[in-house]
């Protein structure tokens, strides 16, 4: 695997295995991370803004009450990039 294969939605799959409650919102997480990630525009704080903001959407759409997400979503945004970042280093 190249750096340019790895993405952050690779890295948090090990860890989505073992999520039952919620793995649709933290998959979309990991997949919005990539998309900002590519899109390149935004820099860091920026980029979890923009995730935040595309999750708290999908959660309000179905129905679900933001404020039981919002830290575990943040905590798990943080966790995954610090991992991703780490297995990056790997591929250099």
């Amino acid at each position: 695997m190249t750096e340019k294969t790895l993405s952050i939605a690779t890295v948090a799959t090990g860890v989505l295995t073992t999520v039952t409650k919620g793995r649709t919102l933290y998959q979309a997480a990991a997949n919005a991370m990539d998309a900002v990630e590519v899109q390149g525009t935004l820099t860091g704080a920026k980029k979890k803004e923009a995730v935040m903001a595309f999750i708290k959407s999908m959660v309000i759409d179905i129905g679900s009450n933001w404020d039981v997400y919002e830290k575990l979503i943040s905590t798990f945004i943080d966790q995954i990039k610090t991992a991703y970042n780490a297995v990056k280093d790997l591929f250099k």
